[in-house]
């Protein structure tokens, strides 16, 4: 049996985050990260991922943007300044308004005061016809300068290399099993490892966790298609109306998501690629006949009822913790969340309640249930 101080099951981007804020909190910790398959094979690993901070047809602020942005930006400028490839595209987030009604939410979104000086700004219909001659005619636009995309494959595989030389041991062995004797074990077929602490960072996968089953998780399979267009699009910003297009290069265009709450498998499909052509087609409908499909790609992200993440120790197991619910803001979260999570379990500081456990009824009637018994 092999000893580590915190397992971690999962290699996604809940996996490799909380492994870092760890080990940069104490770099003694001996921190093992387990993964069934590869980096990036689950949803963290979509092609382009878009950070958007104004979510809903209100455009709110997401939660704690200015913090999440703050350590998303450090850590994508550290993992950039040793990798081959730029991690991330400088070109911003545009939400057009495809009517009068999101047209006055979006202005309504640029006066308030939530939103942070010099984030965002309203373009007038001639002003979005200029930076994206290619969309389709709508009332104007809500720009959002702070949001990017950055090649999420790219960034997991710098993460990847980052933790190795940090010390972060890493294993791919494939199924394994979970087990409390005197601390916690992970067992696959032919090892076992052990650990007084063990974080659960597999996505919706928890669920299929027996000590995570109660979890409000719901799976929502998303797919995206990949598309060569002859127009040098690079510099155009990521579109987000209908789902999402965005550039992450020259001549490749990232279109989605399906967002299918009802699915059989996790795999591409034709009916989503015909969704994906529609989206494409309905934003951009001049380039979309220059464009030439060239990839798809799926993936089942994990989402709360109130779209946050959730995080913590278990209501009765001690040592035994869930992060999950990331949700479609998986980049934008991952990093403050993480750090939150670590400060939890090296210096037991609370967890803000928007993210905890018990923010739903079911868990918090758990461990009232728990702490009964315990005291009886």
């Amino acid at each position: 049996m092999k000893t580590f101080d915190v397992i971690i099951a999962g290699g996604g981007l809940a996996g490799l985050a909380t492994a870092a804020q760890l080990v940069e909190k104490n770099k003694n910790l001996r921190v093992l990260i387990y993964e069934a398959r590869n980096i990036g094979e689950g949803a963290s690993g979509v092609p382009a991922g878009m950070v958007n901070p104004a979510t809903g047809q209100r455009a709110r602020l997401v939660w704690n943007a200015e913090a999440c942005f703050r350590m998303l930006d450090k850590r994508i400028d550290q993992l950039n300044s040793g990798f081959r490839t730029n991690l991330k595209l400088q070109n911003g987030v545009m939400r057009p308004a495809i009517d009068e009604l999101l047209a006055e939410n979006f202005q309504a979104a640029w006066h308030s005061k939530r939103w942070p000086k010099g984030w965002i700004e309203w373009l007038e219909p001639k002003e979005v016809q200029k930076q994206v001659p290619y969309l389709k005619d709508c009332s104007g636009a809500l720009y959002i300068r702070k949001g990017t995309t950055v090649r999420a494959p790219e960034y997991l595989e710098a993460y990847a290399d980052y933790l190795k030389k940090a010390g972060v041991r890493f294993v791919f062995g494939g199924p394994y099993s979970l087990d409390n004797d005197k601390g916690w074990t992970l067992s696959n077929r032919t090892n076992t490892f052990s650990a007084p602490v063990l974080v659960v960072c597999t996505g919706f996968k928890a669920r299929e966790n027996r000590y995570w089953n109660e979890l409000p998780l719901n799976a929502v399979k998303g797919q995206l298609a990949l598309y060569h267009c002859p127009e040098v699009i690079r510099n155009m910003p990521a579109i987000s109306a209908y789902g999402y297009v965005t550039p992450i290069d020259d001549h490749t265009l990232a279109v989605g998501s399906t967002y299918e709450h009802h699915f059989h498998d996790e795999n591409p499909d034709a009916q989503g690629a015909g969704l994906l052509d529609q989206k494409l087609k309905e934003l951009m409908p001049e380039l979309y006949n220059k464009c030439n499909r060239i990839g798809q790609w799926s993936g089942i992200r994990a989402t709360t009822p109130d779209r946050l993440p959730i995080v913590g120790e278990h209501y009765d197991l001690k040592g035994l913790y869930v992060y999950a619910g990331l949700g479609s803001k998986g980049l934008l979260y991952s990093e403050y969340v993480a750090s939150l999570l670590a400060m939890n379990i090296t210096e037991q500081k609370d967890l803000p309640f928007e993210i905890s456990l018990y923010r739903f009824s079911r868990m918090q009637e758990l461990r009232d249930q728990s702490d009964e018994q315990n005291h009886s």
